[in-house]
């Protein structure tokens, strides 16, 4: 009886909804689920409810008034069994292996490899293939209904994904489960939506310990709603119930839709919709239709009940109007936003192997995500709220540097001024060190490449000036740790003569004052190589700005940066040629270790087990980054990472070509296991690989990253990602967020750090580059030289062959450019 009384509600709502006076008529395939007032008229909210990713088409009364199209995204966390995935090496034999199988297999298992370097050019669907997709964040599996599995007050927090706005100083931080992992009192999806929903209906109530026979956990999907807009969606399939003798399938979803600007408020503001469909065909088939009437909240879930009018008077309940009123504002808000940066334009192929659209879809992303992430416009912040996101992290170099760089290859000006700014202004010090708790030598050698990025690709040289005396401070505090290194070394034969010493990673920090005298600095090669590179650059940069401006003492630190960078570069040399050592795997001959310290005299092991030798996840990528190596040094570097694991270490050190850690794992096991993949350390390794022409280990790098370290629906990316994903990944961090579209940027535009040469489509796709495939196009891609755009266009030959045909746009700076 109750089910028929809920058909009839439904049938008699859809009346109502068809008669609405003065709304408009819907496009064909989707269901008008309501109308409310914005922006001065009456809309109708036009929905495909046929399937679960059908998108949302706001249609205006008003003539004059265009309709507004919200895509929506369906994204499994579990769309196939484990068992299809591991490239058919077996799921056992892969997570077993100390050595990258997966990336061996993608670059040596094809029918044509390149000819220029013998290896398979993989696609992106072939990288994903080796990996399940992201099913498991950190928290409790266990938890259902009014108990969650994430908390504001459990060490491990269990965040997925997050929504908010630039100007908020918190984010709305959701679970696996869609939980309110900040305990901010959100509406609970279970325990108060759908069970308070059920029993207005007539179905009898969820027990507390019933949630897992109700609600079917392991194929609930993601997804957004009009990106690049942040509008979460979560999608929760509902297992057939004894009570009812529906034969079909029901699904509930949830749209988190965040005020786009709080206007000084440090509160994130979300609205909410819950909407129940029922299917007529299993595992969600078409014909689908509302069940009930849509519900909507603002932020509390006290502003609304499916049962009950006693926490708010009815009037003020949060409603349509409120709701898709939001909407409308979250699209023109980030429509205004994103085109006042000015940033490059990608249009790029859809293919079998490699969808650039979805690529650029998750770079552009990205880059919302990551100004999100900031706390009140321009203060950095590691992650969010509960993990990374407490304020011990802010001043975590590679947030710094990981932005910055991405907002300067996308050609986002005003956002990169704004976040360098807000770093020399309040996280260096007047005397050159930053806000925090350690130092990072690579970084901050990497923050000096990144003043002269700046300078070379905006022509604006006041914002260097204007905090000249902070760079100037941070670059001297580095040289005196070089002059250090001369002067603690003098012995031209010791490998450490010269190599600055120092940490790379900040979290070591109490090692070194805890035990100073039996802890020793260790002399790192990504750290020199970093700060020699910094060096050069940065004193290029200032000589050229010390000229136009007449100022004497930028040009003359720019000669003594200058003058140090020969004499840096001839030291790493010099040592390299001293400590990289032949090992006994004839696939990985000989180790570049990261750094240049003598072997551990109480270490029994062979010469290539010495320390680094055993895979540094962060040394190594930073080391790459320098560009500071031969091409054969990078060989043996990238070889020794993916083939040569020195039986002591427990682990692999790289997996898909990306090196990670494997110390924060969870749920915890005795054994250890393989390497993750580590997001926040990895943009050296791409950066390398292009220097050196590695193009087909490029891609792997990439794809493996883009397809396996962002959760597949929200495209939010943890610290770290296990590939066995029975493992939950770690917290978010906004250093590990911008992977995707700087790799996206250098694989269509890219400039050698030595000759400045640039180099147009340098790791375009070859699928990209056939006949019958859409052009390639990049628009206004920003250089040292000016912004470029090029298209790519490949046309069949008479004779059998292909010919690929280039239009390149050159500013007129490219002339006599130098």
């Amino acid at each position: 009886r109750s089910a028929s009384l809920v058909l009839m509600f439904s049938l008699l709502l859809r009346l109502v909804l068809a008669r609405a006076p003065g709304a408009a008529a819907c496009p064909s395939g989707t269901t008008r689920v309501d109308t409310f007032a914005a922006e001065g008229t009456l809309w109708s909210a036009c929905e495909d409810l046929q399937t679960p990713g059908g998108g949302l088409t706001l249609v205006p009364a008003a003539d004059g008034v265009e309709a507004v199209h919200l895509p929506k995204t369906y994204e499994p966390y579990a769309p196939k069994p484990d068992s299809e995935y591991y490239l058919g090496l077996g799921k056992r034999r892969v997570l077993d292996a100390k050595w990258d199988m997966l990336g061996d297999a993608l670059l040596h298992s094809c029918d044509g490899a390149t000819r220029t370097s013998g290896l398979c050019e993989v696609t992106w669907a072939r990288v994903e293939s080796a990996i399940p997709v992201m099913r498991y964040s950190r928290g409790n599996r266990q938890a259902s209904g009014n108990n969650m599995m994430c908390s504001p007050y459990s060490p491990e927090s269990g965040v997925r994904t997050f929504t908010g706005s630039r100007s908020a100083s918190v984010d709305a931080t959701f679970s696996d489960h869609a939980d309110d992992c900040t305990d901010n009192g959100f509406p609970r999806p279970q325990g108060y939506v759908m069970n308070l929903t059920a029993i207005a209906n007539g179905e009898p109530p969820i027990p507390p310990d019933g949630w897992f026979k109700y609600v079917n956990f392991s194929a609930m999907a993601e997804g957004l709603l009009g990106q690049p807009s942040p509008n979460l969606v979560f999608y929760f399939p509902l297992l057939p119930q004894n009570f009812s003798a529906y034969g079909g399938s029901r699904y509930w979803t949830m749209v988190a839709s965040p005020r786009p600007d709080m206007q000084g408020g440090r509160e994130q503001d979300v609205w909410f919709r819950f909407q129940q469909l029922r299917c007529s065909g299993a595992r969600l088939a078409p014909p689908c239709e509302l069940v009930g009437t849509p519900q909507y909240y603002d932020t509390y879930w006290f502003s609304n009940s499916p049962i009950t009018d006693r926490w708010i008077r009815p009037e003020l309940k949060a409603n349509a109007s409120g709701f898709y009123g939001n909407l409308l504002a979250v699209k023109r808000y980030w429509d205004r936003e994103l085109a006042a940066e000015g940033m490059m334009a990608l249009s790029l192929p859809d293919t079998a192997g490699t969808n650039g659209s979805w690529l650029t879809d998750q770079a552009l992303f990205s880059m919302v995500r990551s100004m999100i992430s900031r706390d009140d416009t321009w203060h950095p912040r590691y992650g969010v709220l509960p993990g990374y996101g407490v304020s011990l992290q802010d001043g975590f170099q590679d947030t710094f540097t990981s932005t910055a760089t991405a907002a300067l290859e996308w050609g986002m000006f005003p956002y990169a001024r704004g976040v360098i700014d807000n770093w020399l202004r309040y996280y260096t010090r007047d005397n050159g060190m930053i806000t925090y708790r350690a130092e990072e030598l690579a970084q901050s050698g990497r923050m000096l490449t990144i003043y002269a990025l700046y300078r070379d690709y905006t022509g604006d040289a006041q914002l260097l000036l204007h905090h000249f005396g902070r760079i100037r401070a941070h670059a001297q505090w580095l040289l005196y740790r070089f002059r250090e290194a001369l002067r603690n070394f003098p012995d031209l034969s010791d490998p450490r003569h010269g190599i600055i010493a120092g940490g790379d990673e900040g979290d070591t920090f109490v090692a070194f004052y805890e035990r100073w005298g039996d802890q020793p600095q260790g002399h790192k090669y990504s750290c020199h190589a970093n700060v020699y590179r910094g060096f050069l650059d940065l004193g290029r940069v200032l000589r050229e700005i010390g000229e136009e401006s007449g100022r004497e003492d930028v040009a003359a630190h720019a000669s003594e940066l200058l003058a140090a960078a020969p004499k840096m570069l001839a030291a790493l040399e010099a040592s390299l040629a001293k400590t990289v050592v032949p090992t006994s795997n004839p696939r990985a001959p000989r180790c570049v270790p990261t750094g240049a310290d003598p072997l551990d005299a109480v270490d029994p092991g062979p010469p290539h087990a010495r320390q680094g030798c055993l895979g540094d996840f962060r040394g190594y990528p930073e080391l790459m980054y320098s560009g500071a190596l031969t091409a054969e040094l990078a060989d043996d570097l990238f070889n020794h990472l993916m083939y040569g694991n020195a039986s002591a270490l427990s682990t692999r050190p790289m997996t898909l070509g990306c090196t990670g850690y494997n110390a924060k794992q969870w749920p915890p096991k005795p054994a250890a296991l393989p390497s993750w993949q580590s997001t926040y350390t990895a943009y050296g390794m791409a950066y390398g690989l292009l220097v050196y022409d590695m193009v087909e280990r490029f891609l792997l790098h990439y794809f493996g990253m883009s397809a396996h370290t962002y959760t597949r629906g929200s495209w939010t990316t943890p610290e770290a990602t296990h590939p066995d994903r029975d493992i939950g990944s770690t917290d978010y961090v906004a250093a590990g967020v911008h992977t995707a579209p700087t790799y996206l940027k250098w694989m269509h535009v890219f400039e050698e750090p030595d000759s400045r040469t640039v180099w147009l489509g340098k790791a375009v796709p070859r699928e990209w580059l056939t006949p019958g495939a859409a052009p390639v196009v990049v628009r206004s891609s920003p250089t040292r030289y000016g912004r470029v755009g090029f298209t790519l266009r490949a046309a069949a030959t008479a004779a059998g062959g292909y010919t690929v045909f280039a239009n390149v746009s050159l500013p007129g700076s490219y002339v006599g450019a130098r």
